[in-house]
């Protein structure tokens, strides 16, 4: 089940039939990733008027009500709904079902070491990804082919599955100035291996958010500059075996009207004719 493509004048195909899922397997009630001091996700059995809805124990089927933070329980999209007022479901700001996606891998560097800017404040411990290793990791790609960009961070550790970030475990973020560059390069479908693209505790300016969503620092309401066709995807996790380069993404998301959702973002492997 393969398609044909053309990329800046380059002939692509890809295999629809050999997905590459860069979603984290969520387990309620068991082993997880979290955030920010969030409950884990959890399952129980429905029950009522003699109903249980687990066969386990005599019930005709299986019913389950899921408890999840999707900000905070393992891999999510959100909108720009996610910092203003307005309702912005994920689904509706995802324009294209499939669309072009650059994978690159980064090794954060010490935020004492570098001079980009970030607001609040960078504190010197934070581990951080520059807009000088975005240019860098960047360079060989057009702006055409950076409709989706995935980020994986160095080392790779398996780990990052069940992560549970916290102060002990400081997560990742993007400095200011990395942001503006990808607004800058037209990305509209931001996807990291990190729990947010903002410092976990940053006086609650989310400033990252703000620049990718062209929203005022402060402000609560989308203005007529504000780009609201472009999703943040956290909390990605790139098996080894899937190598830095171009693919298809198909970013898959419920239809529920809300500003963030647990999400299955999934690569196809684009083969150069």
């Amino acid at each position: 089940m393969k398609i044909k493509l053309t990329i800046d004048n380059k002939n692509y195909s890809a295999d629809l039939a050999q997905p590459k899922s860069i979603a984290i397997t969520l387990l309620p009630n068991g082993e997880q990733p979290s955030h920010f001091g969030a409950p884990a996700c959890t399952s129980e059995t429905l029950e009522g008027g003699g109903f249980i809805g687990d066969t386990r124990r005599g019930g005709s089927c299986n019913v389950n009500i899921l408890s999840i933070v999707p900000h905070c329980n393992g891999t999510h999209t959100e909108s720009v709904a996610h910092i203003v007022n307005q309702s912005k479901p994920v689904y509706r700001a995802i324009d294209e079902s499939i669309f072009l996606a650059v994978l690159i891998s980064v090794e954060p560097v010490i935020a004492s070491s570098v001079t980009d800017k970030y607001l609040p404040k960078l504190d010197n411990d934070n581990r951080v990804i520059t807009r000088k290793q975005l240019e860098s990791a960047l360079a060989n790609y057009t702006d055409s082919q950076l409709t989706g960009l995935a980020i994986r961070t160095l080392p790779n550790f398996k780990s990052k599955q069940t992560a549970v970030y916290d102060e002990t475990n400081y997560p990742v973020y993007l400095t200011n100035d990395a942001m503006t560059y990808l607004v800058e390069r037209n990305v509209k479908h931001l996807m990291v291996d990190f729990p947010s693209v903002d410092k976990m505790y940053d006086d609650g300016q989310l400033s990252n958010h703000r620049i990718f969503w062209n929203i005022i620092q402060g402000e609560k309401n989308l203005s007529s500059d504000s780009t609201t066709q472009k999703t943040i995807t956290e909390m990605i996790f790139v098996a080894d075996d899937i190598t830095d380069g171009n693919y298809l993404c198909n970013l898959q998301v419920p239809e529920i009207d809300t500003d963030a959702v647990p999400s299955r973002p999934t690569f196809y492997e684009l083969t150069l004719e």
